[in-house]
């Protein structure tokens, strides 16, 4: 499950713009692509009224949204009006309008509303946005003062750069633009001021004419986006060139699950020192930090990501310094040597997981085959390029499940994944399965092999019957026995459920809910509308399905079952309500620490030199502003993060992405 934030955000990008230009405005079609794969369509056009008409649709594993959307621009080159319906991204029925007339905007959608006196200037920036409105503000854009406007409801839009590029003789111009996302989002305009391509490694939407140049495009894009990156990197590290002491600090045992008062941990280059109990004088070169009050711990592991270059400050920020990918484009590879080499910030990829899918309607974003042998070779070519395990789709043949597994065992390659559609998750287990990805794929073998699980039957079917399951009875006990006599490990990544689950249109997801203040306004608004759609009368029964799946992973814990810490989300803040998810489960707090820290680490077999604070270990630390042994919660309250010895200021970061501290 590629996380709903990454792919909502690029869409995002794709979405507002301005300037009117009806007389040159033909009807356009673009291709939707994910992963390089040919996923749904775009289109725009102008009818007889002066509106611009735009479709947008795509199909991601049977989600995905379907938009239709209608707009009027003002003689500002703003939007006068605005409808749009369809569904979203979860397949949950949307509906927005917009309206400006007499000195007053007013808006109103599925997930908000609000109105403002207004003079028809600022460009309203939907929610449910399609590449149309994007190209109508960039319009706008190129022809306000200094490329900058204002938008509604507010926040402010700017072209940073326009660089003028000709691509296989098309002359094309690269915009940057900041106001929407995190980091700099990047436009592809045709010389008419048409949106020519979007592109990324994920999501990617270009003229359906020319749609082999989305690789040459992004390579161009990629090397300014990298630009980006060196010079974050080189402006918010520090490299000390003399050793570091953190003075009078509780220091969390991994191995122990205590928490030792008044510790001094000395750091010289990228290794642990020293653990000092008492007042022994340090070199006079030594850099102290004081840790009074406060705890140092272990440099956090999320065991579940699709790692971007934007995504490193956050995870950084977060504490988060180790990571497993959990399917990517092969850039990983790069992006792992970038992180490594501190020439983009980012935490240690500790594992990278090979994706292999099956070719079809519903097969996952990346490397797809159509017969075993083609697994075969695929598995090796993995390995050879120094993958660490491989993970299998939903829509694998079950009977191919067990001779892919061997290859891969037989390269020291663990295998994870969801379990394949019409399969069952102790048939998975028998047939070579070492992890499961998401909790809910344990429910399903509740269920019946019959349920298409290539499609969200994956998520509607568990969030119906979720409750059902007798966790005291035989069944379950016996599938926990199995679990535990394979030393099966469970990736539960439990959270992204919550609000799947559990929130309505215009409710915040809960597995934000208390971050969104301190996110740019433009992104607080993605988190208000990401739920699935919940039949009426069924909302305590979809509350009480969540609750089952915390419930398993408590049971999950307390049989001895291995449980590794994971997201497939918003980097950083997601790991934080994961832990936090696992205390409210009935975990205990010092127990879900070390579930992030020593438990990863071996997992990972990395715990000779990460995973907990001794002496000769490798110096990835951060510290936190309380006891999260005591309150999880404080795992949100990261002062210091130090990673391969180089130290980073979390507020720092945060700030460089238009993100606010805690304090």
């Amino acid at each position: 499950m590629k996380h709903v934030f990454s792919i909502f955000l690029i869409v995002l990008l794709v979405s507002c713009d301005s300037s009117d230009k009806k007389v040159t405005y033909a009807a356009k079609d673009h291709n939707v692509y994910m992963r390089g794969n040919l996923a749904g369509k775009h289109s725009s056009s102008l009818d007889a009224e002066g509106n611009y008409v735009y479709t947008f649709e795509y199909n991601d594993r049977g989600r995905g949204p379907e938009i239709e959307e209608k707009i009027k621009l003002n003689d500002k080159g703003s939007i006068a009006s605005l409808q749009i319906s369809g569904v979203n991204y979860l397949k949950d029925t949307i509906s927005e309008v917009f309206d400006y007339s007499e000195k007053k905007a007013s808006w109103k959608s599925t997930s908000e509303q609000g109105n403002i006196v207004s003079d028809g200037n600022p460009f309203y920036a939907s929610v449910n946005s399609t590449l149309g409105d994007t190209e109508l503000l960039i319009r706008k854009l190129l022809t306000s003062p200094e490329h900058s406007v204002e938008l509604l409801p507010s926040g402010t839009a700017k072209i940073a750069t326009i660089e003028e590029i000709e691509v296989e003789n098309i002359p094309l111009r690269l915009l940057e633009i900041t106001g929407f996302g995190l980091v700099p989002s990047y436009i592809w305009l045709d010389k008419d001021d048409r949106i020519f391509a979007s592109v990324s490694s994920w999501l990617a939407i270009i003229e359906s004419e020319n749609s082999e140049l989305m690789e040459p495009l992004l390579e161009i894009q990629t090397e300014k986006e990298n630009a980006f990156f060196r010079s974050l990197a080189q402006e918010l590290t520090e490299t000390p060139n003399n050793p570091v002491a953190i003075k009078n600090v509780n220091l969390f045992d991994s191995n122990t699950g205590e928490t030792l008062p008044n510790r001094t941990v000395v750091i010289r280059g990228n290794t642990i020192e020293a653990i000092l109990t008492d007042d022994t004088s340090l070199p006079d070169d030594t850099t102290i930090i004081d840790g009074t009050n406060k705890t140092l711990l272990p440099g956090l592991f999320d065991n579940h990501c699709h790692v971007q270059k934007e995504d490193g400050l956050l995870h950084l920020a977060a504490g988060v310094t180790s990571i497993r990918d959990m399917a990517n484009s092969m850039e990983l590879i790069e992006i792992r040597k970038e992180f490594d080499n501190n020439t983009s910030i980012g935490p240690r990829v500790v594992t990278m997981s090979g994706f292999i899918d099956q070719k079809g309607p519903f097969a996952g974003p990346g490397l797809t085959i159509t017969n075993v042998d083609e697994g075969l070779k695929a598995i090796q070519d993995f390995k050879d390029n120094g993958y660490h395990q491989i993970k299998l789709y939903s829509s694998i043949d079950p009977t191919w499940v067990k001779p892919l597994a061997q290859k891969a065992h037989d390269l020291d390659l663990k295998v994870s994944g969801h379990i394949p559609a019409h399969m069952l998750a102790e048939d998975a287990i028998k047939d070579g399965f070492d992890e499961i990805q998401h909790v809910n794929m344990l429910v399903l073998n509740f269920l019946s092999d019959t349920i298409d699980t290539r499609t969200p039957l994956r998520f509607s079917a568990v969030a119906e019957h979720a409750h059902e399951l007798d966790l005291k009875g035989e069944k379950f006990k016996s599938f926990v026995n199995l679990l535990k006599d394979k030393g099966i490990e469970i990736d539960p990544t439990v959270s992204f459920f919550e609000g799947m689950f559990t929130s309505k249109a215009g409710e915040p997801d809960p597995q934000f809910e208390a971050i969104l203040d301190r996110l740019p306004i433009q992104l607080q608004r993605n988190f208000y509308s990401v739920g699935l759609p919940i039949p009426q009368g069924k909302e305590q029964q979809f509350r009480d399905s969540f609750q089952k799946l915390l419930d398993i992973i408590y049971e999950l814990h307390t049989n001895g079952v291995t449980i590794l810490p994971g997201t497939d989300a918003m980097p950083g803040f997601a790991l934080h309500k994961e832990l936090e998810n696992y205390v409210r489960a009935g975990i205990p707090a010092n127990e879900v620490l070390q579930l992030a820290t020593t438990t990863s680490a071996r997992n990972t077999f990395m715990d000779d030199t990460l995973g907990s604070i001794e002496k000769g270990k490798l110096a990835d630390l951060i510290l936190v502003d309380g006891n999260p042994s005591e309150n999880i919660s404080d795992i949100r309250r990261v002062v210091l993060t130090i990673k391969d010895g180089k130290i980073f200021n979390p507020k720092s970061l945060y700030e460089s992405l238009g993100i606010k501290h805690f304090e």
